[in-house]
C-alpha cells in the first residue's frame, strides 16, 4: 500500500473515531438543532484533512437538498465567517443531479461554468463539490473552496474527498433523520395539544366558564388534580388540558382506567412487574407511573381502586418513588397526578372503602364537571361541535339541526353518559339524515333504536308505514261514552249537584284524567322525570306535580292501594308509582300487599 493510501486510511479511521465519540455524547432533545449538529461534524472532519502539499481548505459547507426538491440549504459552515454564505449553485445542482463530483482547479477559467451567474459572482479561485450519497439517496453535496493561488485543488485532492463524504455521509443521514422525526413528533404534539385548548372545551354558562378559570389555574401549577363528575361530563378532555397547557406538555402524558383491571393486573399496569413475578411475567415490565415520568399519569375512576392499591398510591404520593410487582428496589418518579371518579369519595371514606388520608392527597386541587342538564344553554354550542366533527370525519356535506329537533334536545335529561350520550345521539342522527337535515322524526327515530325498540313494520296490504291517525283525524282525545254518561248518572242522583265532590264532577274527572294522561306519556317519553316533562308539556314543574298528584291518589283509592293493580291502570311501571308516591307524600295509601317486591 503506498504512503499516500496509508495516509489517508489513516486520517479516515480518525474522523470515523471522532464521529462515534461525539455521537456518543449526542443529547437528543426537542430543543434538538441540526445545524449545531452538522456544524461540529464538519469542523471534527475538516480539522483532520490534510490535502497533498499542505494546501489548505478555506471554507467548507454542508448543502443540502430538501426532500421532494426545493431550494438549496445550508445546514453547516466551517471557516465561514462571512454572513453571506455565497456558494456557485449551478455547480452544487449538478453536482446533486448527476451523482457525480465536480473539481474546478480555476473556477473562473473553467470553460464549463463560464456562463454560469454563480462563478461570475464568486470571488472563489478552487472549489470541489462532492456528493453526499447515503445507500441510492442523494442528500446534498460537500462544498470545499479556496480564494489562493497556492492552494489549488486537483485530482488527488477529488479522490480523497470522496472517500471522505462516503465515510461521513452515514453520520448526517443519522442527523437529518433525526431532525425529521424531531418535527414529525413536534407537529403531532402540537396537533394533539391544539385538541386540548381551552378554545376546545365547549360551553358558555357559567358553570363551565368557572370550570375553565380552575383548569387555567390548574393547569399553571404542579398540584395533584382531582376531577369529579358524572359519567361521560369529560373529565378526560380536562385532565387533557391541563397536561397539555401546563409545564409538562412536552413529556408522557399516560392514562389508566383503574376499573378496568383486576387488583392484580392494576398493580402490574401502574408500577411494573420483574420478570417471573406472576405466571405469566415472561419479561420486565415498565409501569404507567415509569413511563410518565417527567409527565403525567390520569389515574381515571380512582375510586374502583382496592384497599391494598390504594395503600400503594399513597405511599407513591408521599415518597415519589414506586416499586414493580417482585421487587424489593424502589425507584424515584417524577409524575404530576390527576384522579378522576364518577363518584362520592367524601361518601367512600365515611363507609371505609377508601383510605381518608389518600383522599386528602389527592384532593390537593378538586374541579367538579356539572353535568350537561344543568348547563342546558351549553347544549346548542356542543350540537353545533358535532355536527362539525362529524362532517370533518365522513367527508360529507355538514349536516343542520331543525330548531324542533334541537329543542328536543334541550329537553332531555342525558342523564345516562352526558356529553358522550349527547354526542352518540348527534353522530347517529346525522346517520339517519340523508337530506342534510335532522328533524324531530329524525330524533324520535334515533332514541328507538338506541332504546332497542323494533322498527315500525310495514303495513302489510298496502306496503306503507302505519299512519298516526291522532295527527291526522283533528283529535287527541276519545271519550268513552258508557263511562262518562255512568258519570253523569250518578251525578243527577245527587238533590243538589253542588253537593257533590269537585273529584267526583264529570267535568273535573275528564279533565283531570286527560292532563294525567297527557303527564304519564310525557313522564314516559323522558325517563319518568319531571322537570324536563314539565317542560316538553309547556307546563310548569308545579302544576305537572299538582295533577299527578291528585289523579295518583284517586288511582290508588280506587284501587284500595294496590300499586301492581294501580300500575297497570295507569300503564305506569309498579317502581315508578311507588317512587312518585314517595315524593309526593303518598305511601300510606299503597297496601302492603300491593307494594312492588
Amino acid at each position: 500500500m503506498s504512503q499516500v493510501l496509508y495516509r489517508r486510511k489513516a486520517i479516515l479511521s480518525r474522523i470515523r473515531k471522532a464521529l462515534d465519540a461525539f455521537y456518543m455524547l449526542q443529547k437528543i432533545d426537542w430543543e434538538y438543532d441540526i445545524r449545531t449538529t452538522l456544524e461540529k461534524i464538519l469542523a471534527l472532519v475538516l480539522e483532520e484533512v490534510e490535502l497533498e502539499g499542505g494546501k489548505q481548505i478555506e471554507r467548507g459547507l454542508i448543502i443540502i437538498q430538501p426532500d421532494g426538491g426545493g431550494n438549496l440549504e445550508i445546514h453547516a459552515g466551517w471557516k465561514a465567517d462571512d454572513p453571506d454564505l455565497a456558494f456557485s449553485r449551478t455547480v452544487v445542482q449538478q453536482t446533486i443531479a448527476t451523482g457525480e463530483p465536480i473539481l474546478c482547479e480555476n473556477a473562473k477559467d473553467d470553460l464549463r461554468f463560464r456562463e454560469a451567474e454563480s462563478i461570475k459572482n464568486l470571488v472563489t479561485l478552487s472549489l470541489i463539490s462532492v456528493p453526499l450519497t447515503f445507500e441510492v439517496q442523494r442528500i446534498g453535496a460537500l462544498y470545499i473552496e479556496s480564494k489562493s493561488p497556492s492552494n489549488l485543488f486537483d485530482e488527488s485532492d477529488l479522490d480523497f474527498l470522496k472517500e471522505f463524504t462516503e465515510c461521513i455521509a452515514p453520520y448526517l443521514k443519522t442527523a437529518l433523520t433525526h431532525q425529521g422525526h424531531v418535527k414529525a413528533l413536534l407537529r403531532l404534539q402540537e396537533e394533539v395539544s391544539g385538541q386540548y385548548q381551552f378554545s376546545n372545551i365547549i360551553g358558555r354558562s357559567a358553570s363551565i366558564q368557572n370550570v375553565f378559570d380552575l383548569v387555567r389555574i390548574a393547569a399553571g401549577n404542579d398540584r395533584t388534580v382531582l376531577i369529579t363528575g358524572e359519567s361521560g361530563c369529560g373529565k378526560e378532555l380536562i385532565a387533557n388540558a391541563i397536561h397539555y397547557n401546563g409545564p409538562r406538555k412536552n413529556n408522557a402524558f399516560v392514562v389508566v382506567d383503574c376499573s378496568g383491571l383486576s387488583e392484580h393486573l392494576l398493580e402490574s399496569e401502574l408500577f411494573g412487574h420483574r420478570r417471573g413475578a406472576f405466571t405469566g411475567a415472561s419479561s420486565d415490565k415498565v409501569g404507567a407511573f415509569e413511563e410518565a415520568n417527567n409527565g403525567t399519569i390520569f389515574l381515571d375512576e380512582i375510586s374502583d381502586a382496592s384497599k391494598p392499591l390504594q395503600q400503594k398510591l399513597r405511599r407513591v404520593l408521599q415518597e415519589s418513588e414506586i416499586r414493580r410487582v417482585g421487587e424489593n428496589i424502589s425507584r424515584k418518579v417524577n409524575v404530576r397526578v390527576i384522579c378522576a371518579t364518577n363518584k362520592s369519595l367524601p361518601g367512600l371514606v365515611e363507609h371505609g372503602e377508601f383510605i381518608r388520608d389518600l383522599y386528602f392527597r389527592i384532593n390537593k386541587f378538586p374541579i367538579h364537571l356539572p353535568p350537561i342538564r344543568n348547563r342546558r344553554e351549553d347544549i346548542p354550542l356542543l350540537v353545533e361541535h358535532f355536527l362539525s366533527k362529524a362532517g370533518a370525519t365522513d367527508g360529507a356535506p355538514r349536516k343542520r339541526i331543525h330548531p324542533d329537533a334541537l329543542e328536543m334536545l334541550l329537553a332531555r335529561d342525558w342523564a345516562e353518559n352526558n356529553v358522550r350520550e349527547l354526542r352518540n345521539t348527534v353522530e347517529l342522527a346525522c346517520d339517519f339524515a340523508p337530506d342534510g337535515e335532522i328533524t324531530r322524526k329524525t330524533l324520535e327515530r334515533v332514541l328507538r333504536v338506541q332504546r332497542g325498540e323494533m322498527e315500525k313494520p310495514l303495513d302489510a296490504s298496502t306496503s306503507q308505514p302505519h299512519r298516526d291517525f291522532s295527527r291526522t283525524s283533528g283529535s287527541l282525545v276519545e271519550i268513552h261514552i258508557d263511562a262518562f254518561r255512568t258519570l253523569l248518572e250518578n251525578a243527577r242522583t245527587f238533590e243538589r249537584p253542588e253537593d257533590l265532590e269537585k273529584e267526583e264532577t264529570p267535568f273535573y274527572r275528564i279533565q283531570l284524567e286527560v292532563a294525567a294522561r297527557a303527564i304519564i306519556e310525557g313522564l314516559r317519553a323522558v325517563n319518568w322525570k319531571l322537570r324536563p316533562a314539565a317542560k316538553i308539556l309547556g307546563i310548569s314543574p308545579t302544576k305537572l306535580r299538582y295533577e299527578l298528584k291528585t289523579y295518583l291518589q284517586l288511582t290508588l283509592n280506587s284501587c284500595g292501594g294496590k300499586c301492581d293493580e294501580a300500575a297497570k291502570k295507569l300503564g305506569i311501571p309498579a317502581e315508578v308509582i311507588e317512587k312518585k308516591a314517595a315524593d309526593f307524600g303518598l305511601e300510606e295509601l299503597l297496601s302492603t300487599e300491593g307494594k312492588s317486591r
